[in-house]
């Protein structure tokens, strides 16, 4: 586990993507419920949210360890009968095994979003934020920034 775990197709651009924080606030006074039918995806675009907020923090804690192992003890030249030698090793091992696991967890319920009928503003942003931070921008900046400036117009028309 020497290499540091591949960042995220859009990571230059979380700076302009939604927080969890900032969609989950602008719709958390709206209740769950439109009518008579409960809203499903919001719940679902929650947990996403909330595990990709876990996942970025392991993250970062990853890339710490490994730059304070690559930085004091030449990380890159020691053999892996070295390396095992260092606590640090297996709370990297660790950490890369849930970030892992997150991720499987999260493509899961990115499969199942576009089933889930969004009828709240809740789910409706929640769902424009998971697309905003899913769509690369690089790959595609215009339809990220179409979709960013989409759940930006929604909160504002709703009070978010």
């Amino acid at each position: 586990m020497s290499r540091r775990p591949p960042g995220t197709a859009n990571e230059s651009a979380r700076a302009q993507s939604p927080t969890r924080r900032l969609v989950l606030s602008g719709a958390a006074a709206v209740p769950l419920f439109s009518g008579s039918a409960p809203d499903s995806a919001a719940p679902v675009c929650e947990t996403w949210l909330s595990r990709h907020a876990e996942h970025e923090r392991l993250g970062k804690r990853w890339q710490q360890i490994e730059t304070r192992l690559f930085r004091d003890h030449n990380w890159s030249k020691l053999t892996r009968a070295q390396r095992k030698r260092f606590p640090e090793k297996h709370e990297m091992d660790d950490l890369y095994d849930r970030m892992d696991a997150l991720h499987e967890e999260n493509r899961v319920l990115l499969a199942s979003l576009p089933a889930l009928v969004a009828t709240s503003p809740l789910g409706i942003c929640g769902k424009l934020a998971i697309a905003a931070i899913e769509v690369c921008p690089e790959e595609n900046e215009e339809a990220h920034r179409l979709i960013a400036s989409i759940l930006r117009d929604y909160r504002a028309l709703h009070g978010g």
